[in-house]
C-alpha cells in the first residue's frame, strides 16, 4: 500500500471518531487541511498535533514533505475531525523552542515507524536535536477567528 492510500485510510478513520483532546507532554492524532501550494486546492493529511506548556505544535522529521511545503506556503491551516473544525494558522518555529517540541514528540510516541523516521534517537536530548533541526519543520498553531 502506497503512502497516499495509507494517509486517506487513516484520515477517514480520524473524520469517523469524535476528536479526543490532546494531553499536556503528549499528542492527538487529527486531519490536518492545509492548501496545495499549487493548485490552491485543500489537501488533508494525519498528523500528530503535539501538546508541550499549553502550546500546540506539528513536527516533521523532514522537510520536504508535501504538508511542509504548503503550511511555509500558507500558514493557514484546519484542524479537523468528526466533531471538530478549527481554522489555525502554523508558524514555523527555530531554535530552542523546535528542540524542546521535538523532545517532546519522540518522547510521547509510541508508533516504531514514526520515531523511526527521525535523525535521532527517541531518547535524545533537546541540544542533540538542536544540530539535526535544518532539515525538521517544526510549527506551532494557533486559532485563528473567523467571526
Amino acid at each position: 500500500m502506497d503512502i497516499r492510500a495509507v494517509n486517506a485510510e487513516m484520515t477517514a478513520k480520524l473524520l469517523d471518531v469524535p476528536a479526543a483532546p490532546a494531553p499536556e507532554g503528549g499528542y492527538a492524532l487529527r486531519v490536518v487541511e492545509t492548501r496545495g501550494r499549487a493548485s490552491g486546492e485543500a489537501r488533508k493529511v494525519p498528523l500528530a498535533v503535539v501538546v508541550r506548556e499549553g502550546g500546540r505544535y506539528l513536527v516533521s522529521p523532514v522537510r520536504d514533505r508535501d504538508w511542509v511545503a504548503n503550511l511555509l506556503a500558507t500558514p493557514a491551516c484546519t484542524l479537523l475531525g468528526n466533531d471538530l473544525r478549527e481554522n489555525c494558522r502554523a508558524d514555523e518555529v527555530h531554535g530552542d523552542e523546535a528542540a524542546e517540541v521535538v523532545a517532546t514528540y519522540l518522547a510521547a510516541m509510541s508508533v516504531p515507524w514514526a520515531v523511526k523516521a527521525f535523525p535521532v534517537p527517541q531518547d535524545a536530548t533537546p541540544a542533540q536535536i538542536g544540530a539535526h533541526l535544518p532539515g525538521m519543520a517544526v510549527f506551532r498553531l494557533s486559532t485563528v477567528d473567523d467571526r
